[in-house]
């Protein structure tokens, strides 16, 4: 944590964060690969159509009964029953998503999230020999959760001890989150997982902070299979911040094209991390201190 000379002054916490707890493997994507995002689809697509033609069976049989009219839903029960066989795989298959109890494994972890952890290190290490980039009336702080990958029950935590103080100083956090490829860098501002939109100002400030070091970052959303990914692929911790109104924003880097090979698996080593990916997003946050400091 790096505070002002003047700690009196305080105006304004800049949060830099990451999460290190380590991941269960998804077994599914283990063994089925690119698979995985379709049977989950399938699976649970099938499984909320079925429950709502369920729902029209029972409802035409209760008209049926106050009506005096027998229905003849027969096209439903059959259609239901096929439907039920049909996708009985794919659900059982969901069953195995992660292995139960103690049996569970875990993953290294290298792209998520040890990755971010590794940047928000390589900004207090900076900010140690340059302390004249963080803005003044300032406080710095690097934080990593915990209990990400358990419903980011860590960040949640920190924000509903700190929310006072969050909001008294206008916090600001840029989150990090599974930081792998330098073609695939983006700021997420909106995650469809846990619907949860964050702040434009924030997003609009890591923008800026990229060209000031001439680095191209793309927004989460721009394709189609961003949008289908990002109903499955989880949450981060800037949610937690989001969620009680502290502006914060995501950073990621992993590119659909190679998820499939590392994500919850036992393949989640260093190797995966290309080369550059992490000197990007450090030099984005910090060029992001470089800017407020020019704006105050």
């Amino acid at each position: 944590m790096f505070k002002p000379l003047n700690a009196l002054k305080l105006s304004i916490f800049h949060i830099f964060s990451g999460h290190h707890d380590s991941a269960l493997q998804f077994n599914l994507l283990k063994y089925f690969k690119a698979g995985y995002p379709i049977i989950l689809f399938i699976g649970i697509g099938a499984l909320f159509l079925w429950i709502i033609l369920s729902a029209v069976i029972v409802l035409l049989a209760v008209i049926g009964i106050l009506l005096s009219i027998p229905p003849d839903y027969s096209f439903f029960l059959n259609f239901v029953t096929w439907l039920l066989i049909i996708i009985s795989v794919p659900l059982a298959l969901l069953f195995f998503f992660v292995t139960p109890g103690e049996k569970a494994n875990k993953v290294p972890g290298a792209v998520d999230n040890l990755s971010a952890v590794a940047i928000v290190l390589g900004i207090g290490r900076y900010l140690k020999k340059h302390e004249d980039i963080i803005p003044k009336n300032t406080e710095i702080q690097l934080v990593s959760f915990g209990c990400e990958e358990a419903g980011l029950r860590g960040a949640y935590r920190y924000v509903k001890r700190h929310l006072s103080e969050l909001k008294k100083f206008n916090a600001i956090c840029v989150n990090m989150d599974g930081i792998q490829s330098k073609e695939a860098t983006q700021v997420v501002e909106f995650e469809p997982t846990t619907r949860t939109k964050h702040s434009r100002e924030v997003v609009q400030k890591i923008l800026k902070a990229s060209e000031l070091v001439d680095i191209e970052l793309k927004q989460l959303g721009a394709s189609t299979g961003a949008k289908i990914l990002g109903q499955i692929s989880g949450g981060t911790d800037a949610t937690a911040f989001s969620k009680s109104e502290v502006k914060a924003a995501n950073i990621s880097a992993m590119e659909l094209r190679k998820f499939v090979k590392f994500y919850h698996q036992p393949t989640d080593t260093l190797d995966m991390i290309e080369r550059g990916s992490l000197d990007d997003v450090l030099k984005i946050s910090l060029a992001f201190l470089i800017n407020e400091s020019n704006v105050k």
